[in-house]
């Protein structure tokens, strides 16, 4: 059994796991936990408070908070996490391609992963990317389809060395985001998170968005439009019909807690129901 450091307690009570060694199994367990247990969410940047960059800011919010957040938080905890338990861990960061065709112009550096090299072989761990995050970890392998149970994922690796992540869930192959293997340090990452809170045309500050995985269904939510999504590629949309009804199935389906979002209901009222 891996050592496990005493502060790490309230994270795996949170995801519902008890490690084992660091290997591709243990992984495996720790994001589909991960990704099941913790909401994604932009509730921050959303009502226009500063979401948090360090990690006690992160598992203030994450972990004791019960809340959930982006790709910025997410990454940055299940990186901390994974190095405190043995594995060795490199972050990286992505630019999101997710329903651009693939010759279109370049998108910012805006999607933090983790890379993770288990006895010489790397792989990518990645619990937030909303609706369709990979439900495991992926094996950095070009043209290597594997599959998961909410859709099959492959990479390819250009000329230039920048690896693509595409998708295939009901139809055709889609990127979702591509990125090198340089390590990036903390401060692009708190450079990136204020960009994407406090653009004027980002989506995360303009609507309310949120996700949640588990092995048997997925859940979104866009604004006030909610998707219950099953392995087979069935969707189940509904419009929710209240600013009320939509901070219930926060909490009830996401299993984030409000409270403490000042504000919340009254700018989802704004947003999407004005």
């Amino acid at each position: 059994m891996t050592s496990v450091r005493t502060d790490l307690a309230p994270y795996l009570e949170r995801i519902g796991v008890t490690p084992g060694q660091p290997d591709a199994d243990t992984l495996t367990g720790i994001v589909q936990a991960h990704i099941t247990a913790i909401a994604f969410e932009n509730l921050d940047p959303f009502t226009g408070t500063e979401p948090p960059t360090t990690r006690d800011g992160i598992e203030r919010k994450l972990v004791h908070g019960r809340r959930g957040g982006w790709c910025f938080e997410h990454n940055r905890l299940l990186h901390d996490v994974l190095d405190d338990l043995g594995y060795r861990v490199t972050p990286l960061v992505g630019r999101v391609r997710l329903g651009l065709d693939d010759d279109a112009p370049s998108t910012h550096r805006s999607h933090r992963l983790t890379l993770v090299d288990i006895d010489g072989e790397p792989w990518t761990a990645d619990v937030g990317f909303g609706g369709t995050v990979p439900f495991a970890p992926l094996r950095l392998a070009a043209d290597v389809e594997q599959p998961t149970v909410h859709g099959t994922y492959r990479y390819r690796r250009d000329d230039d060395g920048v690896w693509w992540l595409q998708r295939r869930g009901s139809g055709d192959w889609r990127t979702q985001y591509v990125f090198d293997l340089v390590p990036v340090p903390d401060v692009d990452f708190v450079m990136g998170s204020f960009f994407t809170a406090h653009h004027p045309d980002s989506g995360f500050r303009n609507g309310l968005t949120a996700a949640r995985s588990a092995h048997g269904r997925r859940w979104t939510l866009d604004g006030r439009r909610f998707t219950v999504r099953h392995p087979d590629g069935r969707a189940e949309p509904s419009e929710l019909d209240t600013p009320s009804r939509v901070l219930e199935t926060l909490e009830t389906v996401f299993g984030v807690d409000t409270s403490g979002v000042t504000g919340l209901e009254a700018r989802i009222g704004e947003a999407h129901f004005a």
